[in-house]
């Protein structure tokens, strides 16, 4: 009953972290993904992830905030100010030591002028950049969003040079937050896909 307990306080960014250590399994890991309520693509592009060795980055998160709601509405917000290009709010979504950690990258981005570098580089390289979401599911202190990114990559993105082709690309998001902000911001998607979409080939 405790495991099971343990097991159901964990977070999504730790049990990628234990497949990582070799402490969980993928198959366990999926088959927790889903039923969380994440889809099998969603579970799928998670797993992907979690069998490559990206450095873990620990954060301290909360479980006293339940509601759903506020969660979904807070996303909601973030969403719209993000395609407006709003910098200053989205600086403010997050807190000063914030993580975020993206599949393209080994490293997690800590703190406001990292993340915001790799956003301001993100929204030149895709302008056009959309992201469809596809689902929402709140999980203690966790909002995890289902989606799919599309747009065109028009200009060079630190190791992806430009391509001009088109995208469409499914991945997950976990958001953690602590008072209202952001303290752990985790995107999981296939990399491989992403290279494969635009038109590099595999070494």
């Amino acid at each position: 009953m405790q495991e099971k307990l343990q097991q159901e306080e964990q977070t999504v960014s730790e049990m990628v972290d234990d497949v990582r250590a070799g402490k969980m399994d993928r198959r366990t890991l999926i088959k927790r993904l889903t039923v969380m309520g994440l889809s099998a693509a969603g579970a799928g592009a998670i797993a992907a992830v979690a069998k490559r060795q990206i450095s873990a980055h620990l954060a301290q998160t909360t479980s006293d905030d339940s509601n759903g709601q506020m969660h979904i509405q807070q996303h909601n917000d973030h969403l719209i100010h993000q395609k407006a290009g709003d910098m200053q709010y989205l600086q403010q979504d997050y807190h000063e030591n914030a993580i975020v950690e993206d599949s393209m990258y080994p490293h997690p981005f800590v703190g406001h002028e990292a993340i915001m570098q790799r956003k301001r580089a993100g929204f030149a390289a895709m302008p056009d950049l959309n992201i469809q979401v596809t689902r929402r599911i709140v999980h203690g202190d966790q909002l995890i969003v289902e989606w799919v990114a599309t747009g065109t990559h028009q200009v060079d993105y630190p190791g992806l040079p430009a391509t001009g082709q088109m995208f469409s690309i499914p991945g997950v998001t976990v958001v953690v937050r602590k008072d209202g902000k952001i303290v752990r911001e985790s995107l999981y998607y296939d990399m491989n896909e992403v290279q494969r979409q635009l038109g590099y080939k595999h070494k």
